[in-house]
């Protein structure tokens, strides 16, 4: 008997692994309709390859001990979602996280949803008599919601990448929320009135100039949030705004495209984050790259997140050095 048990948990654990990456989490009616009957939740449940987050709603132990924080808030997120009684969505920073925006943080302290117009919220605040450990919500509403503002991201409900950023951005530094802005123009398909309109409509949520003000300061070019502070950051040090991600060819093609090129002072910025450079032959890459650059002429100068953070005095200085040397 509890051969023929182990084997059918075994055989539905391995069905279930399969869906984690779009399903991460299971209502019991998800179960069934997958073919995990309730006597066999039940044995999963005991033997502890089923966990309970929710009432009603279960994931993997396996996801359910995922310590890495970005990838937690998203079970989290889900297991809130699957457990309302009405259509819910991933909003605000946990919307931002889970469509990749960039974060001062490495996931919200607490999941942020949204409801429709004003619908009962008792099912997410519902204790349970599992004794579970339920992370705060935030929960907001909307009668405005349309199906144009919403979607999914590996399975879980969330609102689009452009609703995810204005309203994500409301609590953030204006750097920061600059930073978000910029990922959003990056990708094809969103501009500066789109991410205006809708601001338009949250405001509710509150630092509505604030955020025009950001999104008015963003711009189309900056790859990382490191670059989005650092164009800030020095055009504060009163330097001329830099074109961003140009291209530069010499006779053998195209060098590369650098990260900010000031055309009136000759002088290309480098902002290396900790991530550019993954191995020595990326290194090696990137001198053969600067050492094209330098041959035709230009000077590269380059800073680092602690630079620009600490000391963006001293980084302008450099650059204004390295224009008087390139005049």
């Amino acid at each position: 008997m509890h051969t023929s048990v182990n084997a059918a948990v075994a055989e539905a654990s391995g069905r279930l692994r399969a869906r984690i990456d779009s399903d991460p989490v299971w209502r019991r009616r998800d179960l069934i309709a997958f073919g995990v009957s309730d006597a066999l939740q039940s044995a999963m449940v005991r033997r502890h390859v089923l966990v309970r987050l929710r009432h009603g709603v279960y994931a993997l132990a396996e996801v359910s001990a995922e310590s890495d924080p970005a990838a937690r808030h998203r079970i989290d997120v889900a297991a809130a979602i699957a457990a309302a009684e009405e259509p819910t969505w991933a909003f605000g920073p946990s919307a931002a996280l889970l469509r990749g925006l960039p974060l001062p943080f490495r996931a919200p302290d607490r999941i942020h949803l949204l409801r429709k117009g004003h619908a009962d919220l008792r099912s997410l605040a519902q204790p349970s008599r599992h004794h579970l450990e339920v992370p705060a919500a935030s929960i907001a509403s909307s009668s405005r919601i349309g199906p144009s503002d919403v979607g999914a991201v590996r399975g879980v409900p969330c609102v689009t990448r452009d609703v995810a950023a204005v309203t994500a951005a409301v609590g953030l530094t204006t750097r920061w929320q600059v930073a978000i802005f910029d990922a959003v123009l990056w990708r094809e398909g969103s501009n500066v009135e789109t991410l205006l309109a809708i601001a338009g409509t949250w405001r509710q949520l509150g630092g509505l100039e604030r955020i025009r003000r950001a999104i008015g300061l963003a711009r189309t070019g900056a790859q990382t949030p490191l670059e989005t502070i650092s164009r800030l950051a020095l055009v504060e040090e009163r330097l001329p705004e830099p074109e961003l991600q140009v291209a530069f060819h010499d006779a053998e093609g195209l060098i590369g495209y650098v990260d900010m090129w000031w055309p009136t002072l000759g002088v290309i910025g480098e902002a290396d984050g900790a991530i550019k450079y993954r191995s020595k032959d990326d290194l090696l890459a990137e001198k053969v790259r600067e050492d094209r650059l330098r041959a035709l002429g230009f000077i590269v100068v380059r800073w680092t997140w602690d630079e620009i953070r600490t000391n963006p005095a001293a980084v302008a200085e450099r650059i204004r050095r390295a224009a008087r040397r390139a005049a």
